[in-house]
């Protein structure tokens, strides 16, 4: 079965494409020239075009183990593909958001919060990385605490930038944390940015075309790192029982998060798309294809073979 650019649904790069089948999502020019495309016709030179530029080279360089201070990436789950990924959907987001206010209204976000939100999507995971003196560690045993680190991280790195005024706000990464919920110190527009980052964060992760083997292969063995899989007791002893708890958790996280405390801004991308929600879509191919293998344990037919993109 092919796609309508003509790739069989095995085809390695087939699988990197975003859901909108436009978009390699391994190629780091491709996903700035998109994010850029979109945040000029929302801002024109309202927002930094340069920081753009130098945030997508830093986070490559990061991930590939160039960025002083900083080992390459070694997760397998959480991958430059995914961080690359989360900001493009969050800058979709913003087009969505957009396009939902009139063009005077006092609640549409202007062209720095809109690179901050960019920004922290595309480093919310940076603090899986490991640093110079963590090199005996696997980044995932990091996962109970990446999300402070990020904050941290990005606090630093954008004193050095010309959104050094909005620095604090590296504090919104926080929101991507499961267990986390947002303060009620944070103001609605912090609340709503953050929002974005965190949702961009889960669709990326619930559309992606080879998720379910990607929670199989990859999830799982960052799950052991930290005790959260592969031994008696864990929550998920084996990978059998991580794949049947996967569509009760991504229900949850939809309802309770995106639609509640997120406030449902996912449907957001209907505006931007013009009227359908790809990620919505292939969320539910998932879950669909998911419940029927459940159903029949045969989990053999999840034949795809996901890439590490780091």
């Amino acid at each position: 079965m092919t796609n309508t650019n003509g790739l069989d649904k095995q085809d390695d790069r087939w699988a990197q494409l975003d859901p909108t089948g436009e978009v390699y999502l391994d190629d780091p020019v491709a996903v700035e020239s998109t994010i850029r495309s979109i945040l000029n016709s929302i801002y024109g030179s309202e927002y930094h075009g340069s920081l753009l530029s130098d945030a997508i080279r830093d986070l490559v360089s990061a991930y590939r183990g160039d960025y002083p201070g900083l080992l390459s990436s070694d997760t397998l789950y959480h991958d430059l593909r995914h961080a690359l990924e989360a900001g493009l959907t969050t800058a979709r987001l913003l087009d969505g958001h957009s396009k939902s206010l009139a063009s005077d209204s006092p609640e549409q976000i202007d062209g720095d919060r809109a690179s901050l939100a960019v920004l922290l999507a595309l480093f919310h995971d940076i603090g899986l990385l490991r640093r110079e003196s963590e090199g005996h560690l696997f980044g995932a045993a990091l996962t109970p605490v990446h999300e402070e680190r990020g904050v941290e991280f990005m606090g630093d790195y954008l004193l050095r930038t010309k959104l050094a005024h909005l620095a604090e706000k590296s504090r919104l990464i926080m929101a991507t944390k499961l267990i986390f919920t947002m303060p009620s110190s944070w103001s609605i527009p912090d609340k709503k940015l953050a929002g974005m980052v965190a949702t961009a964060d889960l669709l990326s992760q619930f559309s992606d075309r080879c998720y379910l083997e990607k929670c199989r292969d990859f999830l799982f063995v960052e799950f052991s790192a930290f005790g959260l899989a592969g031994k008696t007791g864990s929550p998920y002893p084996d990978k059998e029982t991580l794949l049947a708890m996967t569509p009760g958790f991504v229900s949850k996280i939809l309802h309770q998060r995106l639609e509640e405390e997120f406030f449902g801004e996912y449907h957001l991308l209907e505006l931007h798309t013009g009227g359908k929600n790809p990620w919505e879509e292939a969320i539910r191919r998932n879950q669909s294809f998911l419940e029927n293998i459940l159903s029949t344990h045969d989990f053999a037919r999840l034949k795809r073979q996901p890439k590490i993109f780091n």
